[in-house]
């Protein structure tokens, strides 16, 4: 492998003809350029999605009513219900697949509801739990979240989004502390947010304002009312589990028929993820094949020039048998031949499309909006490891077969060929 002699062999062989062995390493390093840049793109739009999706608790099922569809212990069919706060306690003692619950209330978005002294806007209002930030997970600006003391103590304080705080204050003002009006109640300032996700349930973040959900209820005469809930699956449970046990206990407790589908919705975060790695595993696969498909291309062209080589070269094959090489110097020539002009030319490919990628990559960071699915390209180490093996698994390979042709070459009629 190592006898310096014999890669200069290999090289002179190489380049006695130029021309057609720069043809022939092309394909190769078209190939290998093509499964690079489609690796880069395809993380790109990969890495894109999650971005968005990042920060939403990937094991979250969330809970809403709709009318009943069955008559059920002398209702009507039809009939329209609501959860209530009893409904929580019910779940938490007898859900055993529920980690983190969190109920949702929406309120009023009226014209001109959030008011600073002479400033104002119309927002959002969503009365949540402090378990609701775990599930929707975001970026504080300033100040901290809701605490349990928040909600038993029905205090008057709120979280507000990002656009709000530029609304309502002055840039660099520190809101935390500061009273606004949310549809003519005052609420205390304690904290600014950004969303990490672009995902949301219930509207934009940045355009709402949180309050406590049991100060909510109190402010604004809600009753007990529950117009969303939200949980998170407990480790070795899955969704469908969540959703399951939580709709059989919302339909016991609000005698609703068992068989009836419709009176409770729910949609699982998790489904979504899962369909996102299905869509990321169908793009790598297509990625590798493509990509495969143009480094195979590449590889057959190679693997035929050297036929053609050995058939070229049946006489000096011939000579070096009838000389006493072996069979296995014939073949580690061959083998070798392959190998360098795959591995120069593969190389070149590779290192060609790295730069492409990192080209883009630079001219693309931090000039990405949020809103745009998709993320610098990127190819990771991992990937170029397997590029490297399949670049020499594809040098061996492209040899294996003119290798046997010439030790199918007998050394006395290898003599006689013309």
């Amino acid at each position: 492998m190592f006898d310096l002699d014999n890669w200069q062999e290999i090289w002179a062989t190489i380049t006695r003809n130029k021309f057609r062995s720069i043809l022939t390493g092309l394909g190769v390093s078209w190939g290998l350029f093509m499964l690079i840049l489609l690796v880069g793109v395809g993380n790109s739009f990969e890495g894109g999605i999650l971005k968005n999706v990042d920060g939403f608790a990937s094991n979250s099922c969330f809970f809403f009513t709709d009318r009943t569809s069955e008559p059920y212990k002398g209702y009507r069919k039809g009939r329209l219900w609501n959860m209530r706060n009893k409904d929580l306690t019910i779940i938490r003692q007898k859900a055993q697949s529920v980690e983190l619950i969190s109920p949702v209330l929406f309120g009023n978005s009226g014209d001109k509801n959030v008011v600073n002294g002479q400033k104002s806007g119309s927002y959002g209002t969503r009365g949540v739990y402090p378990a609701h930030f775990q599930i929707e997970q975001q970026h504080i600006l300033s100040g901290r979240l809701f605490n349990e003391i928040d909600i038993e103590d029905y205090r008057k304080v709120c979280i507000i989004g990002k656009e709000v705080y530029e609304t309502l204050f002055q840039q660099g003002e520190s809101p935390e502390g500061k009273y606004i009006r949310v549809n003519g109640i005052y609420f205390q300032v304690i904290g600014v947010i950004r969303p990490k996700s672009n995902a949301s349930i219930g509207g934009d973040v940045e355009s709402t304002v949180f309050l406590p959900f049991s100060t909510m209820q109190r402010a604004f005469n809600q009753g007990d009312t529950i117009h969303f809930l939200a949980c998170t699956t407990k480790s070795g449970y899955i969704g469908t589990v969540v959703e399951e046990e939580v709709k059989s206990i919302l339909r016991s407790a609000h005698d609703i028929a068992p068989t009836d589908e419709k009176a409770v919705r729910s949609f699982n975060i998790e489904k979504e993820f899962q369909m996102f790695n299905n869509l990321f595993t169908g793009i790598n696969f297509l990625i590798w094949f493509v990509g495969g498909g143009a480094l195979l291309s590449g590889i057959i062209g190679i693997s035929n020039i050297m036929l053609v080589t050995v058939r070229e070269r049946t006489r000096e094959i011939g000579v070096r048998r009838a000389l006493g090489a072996k069979p296995m110097t014939i073949v580690k020539q061959i083998l070798g031949e392959s190998f360098m002009l795959t591995a120069i030319a593969g190389f070149l490919g590779f290192f060609t499309g790295i730069l492409l990628v990192e080209l883009v990559n630079y001219a693309m960071t931090g000039n990405i909006s949020d809103d745009v699915f998709l993320i610098p390209p990127y190819v990771s180490f991992w990937t170029a490891i397997k590029a490297m093996i399949v670049l020499i698994l594809a040098g061996i390979l492209s040899g294996l077969m003119p290798a046997m042709r010439a030790l199918s070459v007998k050394a006395i009629d290898a003599i006689r060929d013309e």
